[in-house]
């Protein structure tokens, strides 16, 4: 290897290296040990330079080497190493651990840090729950489906415009009487009257056309790699099954009399095994008598009132509980877990017993040898963020997950809205192509009917925005983003692979593109396109003196393709 001072070579320098409790999927246990390298030299790393990345340790062995198989000047990357503890060492154990990254014609130094040695368990403290993150496949996934299904379908109204809001708050909204700003009382009084209350809907909440392996075979062509279902919305109604002394307001106890939850994950299960299985769940409800004591805000617990008679009106399902926190919660988010969900999608937060409950959690996943994970809003930092119709502008080092409607603004069912005003197929590829270049995931919602119907307009323009993702599939899932920068202008956006760097084009290029950052191009890559009709095609590119690249688009391939253009050139 030649010596570090040639100013005229890579020069690889680690920037940290930390143990993680995550572990290669499929694997038995094999704990990745995370790497962050940083080319601080003048020269490129190419594959030639045959650089592996391993770690030397008295408490683990290296099982699986790193490899960087492309990184500029001024770049970096994040390694994984996997490793297994040495005989006698325990999960947990701590001590001295080496970064030792070997190859042809670069400089390196060796990285000294301490080693947390293995999975240890999970304990029932916020330090121990905290260092749980994302696993690889759900970073790697990209790409999910919400459903939006209960009570509020059977009303399924949220107006429309400036005046539209989420149509699942539509209990709420007819509690605020005429000062409703999204007038559902009105609509209410209009539509139903005056002596119907919201429970009433209940018994129209039929799923008498819902067929789980229809919606199951849409979320597969779309191009999704996941799915959040509703369990229970902030109305209380729990679309699984639960004990009697917890509650009777189930979708088991009551109408349509089914396991909704258990029988969509057995579909999937049967139909579409690649989907990983998933539940939304909010831990207060608005008009839990017992949640009176923990009440806040929009959530203040106590019996609703008929906004029209100021009738109190009964809890239909109620039981009642010593504690909500302890008998209700608690209870519900355990049989979640024992159904499989392999993410916790928790709403709203407060009052909570989510360490003890994560904790064991955690351990019994890994004990089946599965890796979870738990969002922003059980009442702990948990593993992702997640921004509400909303992304970020730039790249976020922490996961995070855009979650947003097909509708303008509701995630349950608006019959209100018009259907030129749904997500159409460009803007969810568009949409899911931005966010992952940012290290975020897209989780895109659809409202059903009360009849468990996916209505026209979603279904279409999923299948359709699903044609192109899977068509592209290479340069958004199994990717990461580019350390430098996510985009060039409005309209360019990058992400990287250990192997390949992707040029997304969001609308339509003309006769050249020319990128003015620093892609990781050199003399001598192939360009090609990726996607579309002319898949595969060769695309001449030049650097010019600036250090800009050019490629030059024919009008066949600018035909070839919709929504978005993808170029690729592999290390």
């Amino acid at each position: 290897m030649p010596a570090a001072h040639d100013s005229r070579i890579a020069k690889l320098e680690t920037q940290y290296a930390r143990s993680t409790q995550k572990w290669f999927d499929g694997s038995d246990k094999i704990q990745i040990i995370e790497i962050l390298v940083n080319n601080i030299g003048s020269s490129f790393i190419l594959r030639n330079n045959s650089v592996e990345v391993r770690i030397e340790s008295p408490g683990v062995q290296t099982v699986t080497k790193g490899r960087i198989n492309r990184l500029g000047p001024g770049d970096q990357a994040i390694v994984e190493v996997g490793v297994k503890n040495r005989h006698g060492v325990k999960p947990g154990d701590c001590g001295p651990a080496t970064v030792i990254t070997e190859g042809d014609g670069f400089a390196a130094s060796e990285y000294i840090f301490n080693a947390t040695y293995g999975i240890s368990p999970y304990e029932a403290t916020y330090e121990s729950v905290y260092g749980h993150e994302a696993p690889s496949w759900y970073n790697n996934a990209k790409y999910g489906i919400f459903i939006h299904w209960g009570v509020y379908s059977v009303p399924g109204w949220g107006n429309s415009g400036s005046k539209e809001n989420y149509a699942e708050w539509y209990w709420w909204w007819l509690g605020q009487g005429p000062s409703d700003p999204t007038d559902v009382y009105g609509y209410q009084k209009e539509a139903y009257g005056t002596e119907l209350v919201y429970d009433d809907f209940i018994q129209n909440f039929t799923a008498d056309a819902w067929d789980p392996k229809e919606w199951v075979d849409l979320f597969a062509d779309a191009g999704a790699n996941y799915f959040v279902q509703v369990s229970k919305h902030h109305e209380g109604y729990a679309l699984f099954d639960l004990p009697e002394n917890v509650t009777k307001r189930t979708s088991v106890a009551m109408k349509p009399h089914r396991n909704l939850v258990q029988e969509l994950f057995d579909a999937s299960k049967k139909y579409q095994p690649h989907l990983h299985r998933a539940v939304y769940y909010s831990l207060p409800e608005w008009f839990h008598p017992d949640y009176r004591k923990y009440g806040f805000s929009s959530w203040p617990g106590g019996n609703a009132t008929n906004p029209f008679t100021n009738e109190t009106l009964p809890y239909t399902g109620y039981v009642p509980l010593n504690d909500y926190i302890e008998d209700k919660i608690l209870p519900e988010m355990n049989t979640l877990a024992e159904m499989g969900t392999e993410i916790m999608w928790c709403d709203i937060g407060g009052p909570n017993r989510t360490i003890e409950f994560a904790s064991e959690w955690f351990n019994r996943a890994a004990d089946q040898n599965r890796q979870v994970v738990m969002n922003a809003r059980c009442g702990l930092p948990g593993d992702f963020d997640t921004p509400e119709y909303a992304r970020y502008n730039g790249i976020q080092v922490r996961k995070w997950e855009s979650n947003l409607g097909m509708d303008p603004y509701s995630y349950g069912y608006n019959r209100a809205t018009p259907l030129a005003s749904y997500m159409n197929a460009s803007s969810i590829v568009t949409g899911l192509i931005d966010i992952v270049s940012k290290n975020g995931n897209f989780l895109l919602d659809v409202g059903p009917t009360a009849n468990g119907t996916i209505i026209d307009i979603e279904q279409r323009n999923l299948r359709e925005a699903g044609t192109w993702i899977k068509d592209h599939a290479e340069a958004i899932f199994n990717t990461t983003y580019w350390f430098v920068t996510p985009e060039e202008g409005d309209n360019i956006r990058f992400t990287i692979s250990q192997d390949a760097f992707y040029i997304h084009t969001l609308t339509k290029p003309n006769g050249t593109l020319t990128l003015h950052s620093p892609i990781p191009w050199v003399s001598g890559d192939k360009v090609t396109v990726l996607g579309g009709k002319m898949n595969g095609t060769i695309v001449p590119s030049r650097k010019s003196a600036n250090g800009s690249v050019t490629l030059s688009l024919s009008e066949d391939i600018v035909r070839s393709d919709r929504f978005a253009w993808v170029f690729k050139f592999a290390f």
